[in-house]
Order: C-alpha cells, then sequence, then structure tokens
C-alpha cells in the first residue's frame, strides 16, 4: 500500500494504459464490421454463455473487459475507470490494481454466466469493462474506511455510487447487473485482503 497516499503529482500509469488499451480494441472494433455488430463482438471474445460451457472458451470471461458496445458505452466506462482508477491504483499500488482489476472483470462475467444460467435462462451476448471498474469502485470502500484516507473519501458518497452501479436508471436496461455486482463485491474483497495484509505487514515491521 502507497504509504505517502496524499503526494501531488501522482501519474496512474496503469489507469492510463488501461484507457488506450480499451481505446485501441475499440478502433479495432470499428474496422473489422461496428462495436455494435453482434459478430464482430463474438470474433473478439465477447461473453456469450453457450459458446464458454459448450466450446470451453473461457478466455471470454477476460476479453469482454477491453470490447465496448457503441461509442457511448467506451465513454462512459473509461471516464468511470478514470475518476476512480486513479486514486485506488495510488492507494494500493501499480500491482495489485492491475491484480484486482482484472480478478473483478473475471468476477463480473463469472456472476453474469451464473446468473443467465440459474436466474434470468436467458443468454446474451455481453461486453464491456464495467465489471472491472465496479469492482475499483467496490475498493473504493476501503479507502473511505483507512483513517489515512477517508477525510478525502466519504463513505455515504462511495455507498451512494455504489448503488447506482448496481441499480440501472430507466432507459438503462441493457445494464448488466449481475456483471456489476460481482466485479464490485471481489473488488472490495481482494481490496480489503490487501489492505489487511498491507496493515499486518507493518505491524510486525514495528514490533
Amino acid at each position: 500500500m502507497n504509504e505517502d497516499y496524499t503526494r501531488s503529482g501522482y501519474i496512474p500509469i496503469i489507469t492510463v494504459i488501461l484507457i488506450i488499451l480499451n481505446g485501441i480494441v475499440f478502433i479495432i472494433q470499428t474496422f473489422r464490421g461496428g462495436s455494435e455488430n453482434t459478430e464482430t463482438l463474438i470474433k473478439m471474445g465477447a461473453a456469450y454463455t453457450p459458446l464458454i460451457l459448450e466450446n470451453g472458451e473461457w478466455y471470454r470471461l477476460f476479453a469482454p473487459m477491453f470490447l465496448h458496445i457503441g461509442v457511448q458505452h467506451i465513454i462512459y466506462n473509461m471516464l468511470a475507470l478514470f475518476a476512480a482508477g486513479q486514486y485506488v491504483e495510488q492507494y494500493f499500488g501499480k500491482i495489485r490494481f492491475i491484480i484486482l482489476y482484472i480478478l473483478s472483470g473475471i468476477a463480473g462475467n463469472l456472476l453474469s454466466l451464473f446468473s443467465e444460467l440459474y436466474i434470468t435462462h436467458s443468454f446474451t451476448v455481453s461486453a464491456g469493462a464495467s465489471g472491472a471498474i465496479s469492482g475499483v469502485f467496490g475498493a473504493m470502500v476501503i479507502l473511505a474506511l483507512d483513517p489515512r484516507t477517508r477525510r478525502y473519501f466519504s463513505l455515504p458518497r462511495v455507498l451512494f455510487g455504489l448503488f447506482f452501479l448496481v441499480i440501472p436508471s430507466r432507459g438503462a436496461e441493457n445494464i448488466n447487473v449481475a456483471a456489476h455486482l460481482g466485479g464490485m463485491i471481489c473488488g472490495f474483497l481482494v481490496a480489503l485482503i490487501f489492505y489487511f495484509f498491507s496493515k499486518n505487514k507493518r505491524n510486525r515491521l514495528l514490533v
């Protein structure tokens, strides 16, 4: 964990790299048939439960984190990633931030798969970094609880933001709620583990 969290001039390199990668992939999608073209999405690795389970294409739990459906989708997600990612990356450090981000994205896609199999019983092609980004927002709870950083992050405001990540507003029924929820829970749990590991490590050094 970054002890000098409040220092100015920090550059969130990993967050910026993730945004650039998503932008590059979006451009590729556009030239390969369009970001809203279902066939293009499938070819590039979008999540689709039958292909994952029947064909064993488990990479579809990872690849969708870098695919987006439409300009509005990627713009909204990248703004959200930058808004929260810069703080979570600075707090936990680059490596842990990457781990948290990827695990959250995979967890979101896994819960989405489970939801389609046992709850909705309908299969849709899905893509987006929303699960991973929800994990980053879930990690913000730790920043709101840590005595060293909570004065910068209001817990009620963080929880309010998490609520609207999970509950889609009217006209946004196409949001993958399961992916958001799975990513958020995973992000919080991973961040909690990182926090206590770092805390225990500091305590051992002080003994």
